[in-house]
């Protein structure tokens, strides 16, 4: 495959510490890139990570589950998404010992959903797990 240069990117996981300094980051750096992030908004995100990003043309955010095939579909799709950046994943290892279903069901549930998605779509030239 050759060089990829990506125009319409979505971010998983967007309202989260690390991934929203990156949203952040390529949203100032490349005006000309459309970034549309998903995030649930769960105890580990924070949508005013997201603020510096909210008044640019070329960001959207959007509130949802990455566990939502139909929602997923219809991004990639409206969006013209051909990259991911897929940073959804909860934190603090402490809070799986309570509820391991509910620490682990972004990875081993969502993924496949982000996964199936590009497959179906047939546009997606970059993913990247983090």
């Amino acid at each position: 495959m050759g060089s990829h240069t990506p125009k319409n990117i979505l971010i998983v996981g967007a309202a989260r510490f690390i991934a929203s300094h990156v949203a952040n980051k390529l949203v100032r750096s490349y005006p000309d890139y459309k970034m549309a992030v998903l995030d649930k908004l769960d105890y580990c995100s924070n949508r005013k990570n997201l603020i510096p990003s909210k008044p640019s043309p070329n960001f959207k955010f959007v509130k949802g589950d990455i566990g939502s095939a139909d929602l997923v579909n219809y991004l990639l799709i409206t969006e013209s998404i051909d990259t991911i950046m897929h940073c959804a994943a909860q934190t603090h290892v402490d809070n799986s010992f309570g509820n391991s279903f509910e620490f682990t069901k972004n990875i081993i549930y969502g993924t496949p959903v982000i996964l199936e998605a590009c497959k179906v779509t047939g546009q997606i030239r970059k993913f990247s797990e983090h």
